[in-house]
């Protein structure tokens, strides 16, 4: 077979690869994105890896040896006082072995305090994995009201572009005026500059979409899960339970809490003296060897501790009163963050039942008007504006609503994935 004829499969082959790359489609709901920010999300990551910062410092955390053992050793010569020796030279030496030791606990505390950051880390993971399942909804949220205002702006792009053509027709059948048709293609440039702006934002959140969920660049992305009809939140009692016993913000300051009294208890048990021991011999010109053996106590002349127990003491001061501000205001933000939710709930029922039906037959009736001759265009564009403009507060109160959500959700610490 010639070149030629092997290089025809060659090409449909890259043709079909690259028409198959270029089609790929990345599915994602809600509850996927969530769950994929846990793992790809930067701070989730980092997150996990303090975990394992704050697990290493367990390492060495009791050892009883506060200072490595002291090895000392000297050699002793002994002459009259003319610096005459005496019959021969007679040398001596002395050696020792010099050691200190944590006692009163002081190793146990450092452990104790080991896995009590162990445990703020784990409690601060917590409440990061949460802000990134927070910050993965509202991107995914914010892209798939973009596309909503896309799908407005398209709309609204038809029924412009619609308007143009009969203005056009008016015109030429002397029925209609210049102003008409320049008011209709304003009209129509508009809504075109505003499907641009909805392109924009979009990007942007969708951009934001698959850094936190760890979705490729190459490829279209389609969303599985609807955001148009936000559930009901839970009653007001059931929430305040859940944030009393789960809440990130109340874990963390706990935790941080606990890290700081283990931490002066610690403080406490180093600043009490060390004790130690020696080994020793001497052998001294013309005289026996000895053997040495004894015990040593640190003389705590300076406390070298008072400046970090001061400081640990003004910061658990600091975590009481964090804990105490946010226990005060636990009630207060569930429930008003939930009446707010709900208040936009009924005003979202409102727009899309009531609003937008009402606006959009408004408009079919002014257009039939118009073309019948009865309405002048700026009654039509006027119907028209105000059918955007309802489109444009759906979306407004859609948007409050799940911001609502998230207030809530990081109050209590999660919600349903969706």
């Amino acid at each position: 077979m010639s070149a030629l004829n092997y290089s025809r499969p060659l090409c449909l082959l890259l043709l079909l690869g690259g028409a198959a790359q270029a089609q790929t489609v990345h599915s994602l709901t809600l509850r996927d994105a969530r769950a994929r920010a846990d793992a790809a999300a930067l701070d989730s990551r980092l997150a996990a890896t303090r975990i394992g910062e704050a697990e290493a410092t367990r390492v060495g955390a009791g050892v009883w040896l506060p200072v490595n053992p002291m090895v000392n050793f000297d050699g002793r010569y002994s002459g009259n006082q003319q610096g005459v020796t005496v019959g021969r030279n007679e040398f001596g030496y002395g050696g020792g072995l010099n050691f200190l030791f944590d006692g009163f606990g002081a190793p146990s505390a450092r452990i104790r305090e080991a896995e009590q950051r162990v445990g703020a880390a784990t409690a601060e993971a917590v409440r990061v994995k949460l802000e990134a399942r927070l910050l993965v909804t509202m991107s995914y949220v914010g892209t798939a009201l973009a596309r909503i205002q896309m799908e407005h702006a398209k709309e609204s792009i038809t029924l412009a572009e619609r308007l143009v053509a009969a203005a056009r027709e008016r015109q030429a059948a002397g029925a209609g005026s210049a102003v008409d048709v320049t008011s209709a293609e304003a009209e129509l440039a508009e809504r075109r500059a505003q499907l641009q702006a909805a392109i924009g934002t979009e990007t942007l959140e969708q951009l934001l979409l698959r850094e936190l969920a760890g979705i490729p660049a190459r490829g279209d992305l389609a969303l599985g899960s609807d955001i148009s009809e936000p559930a009901a939140a839970p009653e007001t009692e059931r929430l305040l339970a859940t944030a009393r016993e789960q809440m990130p913000d109340l874990k963390v300051a706990y935790a941080r809490l606990a890290l700081l009294e283990a931490a002066h208890e610690r403080l406490g048990r180093e600043a009490l003296p060390k004790l130690g021991g020696y080994v020793g011999v001497d052998t001294a010109p013309a005289s026996p060897t000895f053997g040495l053996l004894g015990l040593q106590m640190e003389v705590p002349v300076a406390q070298r501790n008072q400046g970090p127990r001061a400081v640990n003491i003004a910061e658990q001061r600091t975590e009481r009163t964090r804990i105490d501000f946010i226990i005060e205001h636990l009630e207060l933000e569930v429930t008003h963050h939930r009446e707010a939710h709900e208040a936009a709930r009924k005003e979202l029922d409102i727009i899309v039942h009531n609003g937008i039906p009402n606006a959009a037959e408004r408009l079919r009736l002014v257009e039939e008007g118009w073309r019948a001759g009865r309405f002048d265009v700026f009654k039509v564009t006027s119907a028209a504006n105000d059918l955007v403009r309802l489109k444009a507060t759906q979306v407004d109160v859609l948007r409050r609503i799940w911001n609502q959500r998230l207030e809530l959700e990081r109050l209590i610490g999660g919600w349903s994935d969706g």
